[in-house]
């Protein structure tokens, strides 16, 4: 597959593991923990030096770049009010708490959540849940990968001649699109409404704060799975279902990928 640069940082999809993966990595640093190694106090450390060995503190190092290297290094340079610290204090609150209550918060939500990929990324202050949009998401909400459908995706001149472009040249990747609007787009740069033909990964009813993966996939926030009312879900598990009133006086999402370009306005 091309990877395709969109708009905003992609994170990697090699951030993003199984419930399986975390587990046998959580188990790992669990171990080491009992052993004295610490990330605690903004650095990784070993607290009882009489217990540790260097080989231990080698793999201690190794589990943590292997699992949060991008959170550590890309985003802590990237945002400002995020520091190592905080991501030291969330791989300590996650292999103790977090994990264990993961499957419990977002089962419900999917057919067979061990068969899908997380990752822990920055968002509004936290270290929050995504989910991958791939290939096994989309069989297991819609039973199949192809699903065509008319929608909506504002952007750029520029932007829209990328995907002109990246059409005609066969290059795919997903890109967040909608068919209900209640309130205007948040960019008020992103003038150009391009109306395509896409093959749908996920709908929801809501804005989910997707996020671009640098295998050409997103990744949903899964805070944002919870919708207004009782017993209803922002992911849509029939298409269709999205296309009514939103709820949150927003707009609905599609994550999808462009197959053809039916209009451009204002035309290019």
């Amino acid at each position: 597959m091309s990877q395709v640069k969109v708009r905003g940082y992609m994170k990697p999809a090699s951030a993003f593991h199984t419930l399986a993966e975390w587990e046998h990595a959580v188990e790992h640093l669990l171990h080491l923990q009992e052993l004295g190694m610490d990330s605690r106090g903004g650095q990784l450390s070993c607290k009882h030096h009489s217990s540790c060995s260097l080989t231990d503190f080698d793999d201690f190092l190794d589990l943590v770049n292997k699992y949060f290297d991008y959170q550590l290094v890309d985003e802590v340079e990237r945002w400002k009010l995020l520091t190592q610290k905080n991501v030291l204090d969330f791989i300590e609150d996650f292999v103790n708490h977090r994990f264990w209550a993961f499957e419990k918060e977002y089962g419900s939500y999917f057919p067979d959540i061990a068969r899908l990929k997380f990752a822990y990324f920055y968002s509004r202050g936290d270290m929050e849940p995504y989910v991958m949009l791939d290939d096994e998401f989309t069989s297991q909400v819609y039973g199949g990968v192809y699903n065509p459908k008319v929608l909506n995706h504002y952007t750029t001149e520029s932007g829209a001649q990328r995907l002109v472009d990246s059409i005609g040249q066969g290059e795919q990747y997903d890109i967040s699109s909608f068919t209900v609007m209640e309130r205007p787009f948040f960019r008020p740069e992103s003038i150009v409404l391009v109306k395509f033909v896409g093959n749908v990964r996920a709908g929801f009813r809501s804005d989910i704060k997707s996020m671009a993966l640098d295998n050409g996939r997103r990744a949903c926030n899964m805070h944002r799975l919870g919708y207004p009312g009782r017993g209803i879900d922002n992911l849509c598990y029939e298409l269709d279902s999205c296309d009514s009133t939103v709820e949150t006086s927003l707009w609905n999402e599609y994550i999808a990928t462009p197959l053809e370009i039916i209009s451009v306005d204002p035309r290019l």
